[in-house]
């Protein structure tokens, strides 16, 4: 059985991002995996969480001491994969748990050579936020930036006059900005799926065509509640969640803009997501050498 500790080099860089998907990766390529956060504060917490919601792997779910990761009771083709936090000391934290280190770096760093996985002393780095995707390297990805529902009520304080059948763990890919007037084809909508659309609530046309496309939240910006008509179309076909914003469009769009990418890593779009990009950023021979294979 092997161990593997994953750390980033400084906080907010994706490290429970990689952790996910290594058990993602790991896990479809037939080993039994067990996820751990440890720590104690409450980023640890919600990282728990988030690795017992995954199918693919087991976990405790709550965060764990380092004493806690042992082999005891695992058997040959067991994993299990421990996040510590950023800008922990790594090697001592992995050197306790009789493990592995995968260190995640940003943009611009160099991998390490996955001889350290055989122990000889060079760690084996991964690149997130990487500009291209390849061997050790996860590409910035707009879906797994994207703000979910919930993100956006919170960031713009916003009233929900209707839930869609997602709800709030629907994820935004784009925010589109209404245009002055409607257009009968909705060219402007149709080029953006997965989407919030930002527009004034007494723009009821420009609303009406949003919803003729895939708009998964419509947000009405200046505070002054919508047609009551609009919010029966919303609330009838359930396919869009409806926000109210107190602020105008450009105090909105300015809220917005520091959900995208800031937000804890979470919902089985971005699971699902960064699995397939581990299986390009790690082949067969780089998951044996993580393994501590030949």
């Amino acid at each position: 059985m092997a161990v593997i500790v994953v750390s980033a080099s400084e906080p907010r860089i994706g490290a429970t991002t990689i952790a996910v998907g290594l058990a993602h990766r790991v896990a479809y390529a037939g080993h039994s995996v067990r996820v751990e956060r440890l720590g104690d504060d409450d980023r640890a917490r919600g990282d728990a969480a988030l690795f017992a919601s995954l199918e693919f792997a087991s976990s405790s779910g709550e965060p764990l001491a380092v004493t806690a990761i042992t082999a005891g009771g695992q058997g040959a083709d067991s994993v299990i994969i421990a996040e510590a936090a950023a800008g922990a000391d790594g090697v001592a934290v992995a050197r306790a748990a009789g493990a592995v280190l995968l260190l995640v770096r940003a943009r611009g760093a160099t991998r390490g050579d996955d001889g350290a996985a055989r122990g000889t002393g060079v760690l084996p780095t991964i690149v997130n936020y990487a500009d291209h995707a390849g061997p050790w390297r996860v590409p910035e990805d707009r879906l797994l930036a994207a703000p979910s529902v919930g993100d956006l009520i919170d960031v713009i304080r916003a009233s929900v006059l209707a839930r869609s059948v997602e709800g709030d763990a629907a994820l935004c890919e784009h925010i589109v900005v209404g245009p002055i007037a409607e257009d009968s084809d909705e060219p402007h909508f149709r080029r953006f799926a997965r989407k919030a659309v930002v527009t004034r609530s007494e723009k009821v046309d420009v609303a009406l065509a949003a919803l003729r496309t895939d708009t998964r939240c419509l947000i009405l910006t200046g505070g002054v509640d919508p047609s009551p008509y609009l919010i029966d179309r919303v609330a009838g076909d359930r396919n869009t969640t409806l926000l109210l914003a107190p602020g105008d469009t450009v105090e909105t769009m300015r809220d917005i803009e520091h959900a995208f990418g800031s937000r804890p890593f979470s919902g089985d779009e971005k699971i699902e997501r960064i699995g397939a990009l581990m299986d390009t950023a790690l082949d067969d021979g780089a998951v044996s050498a993580l393994l501590g294979g030949p």
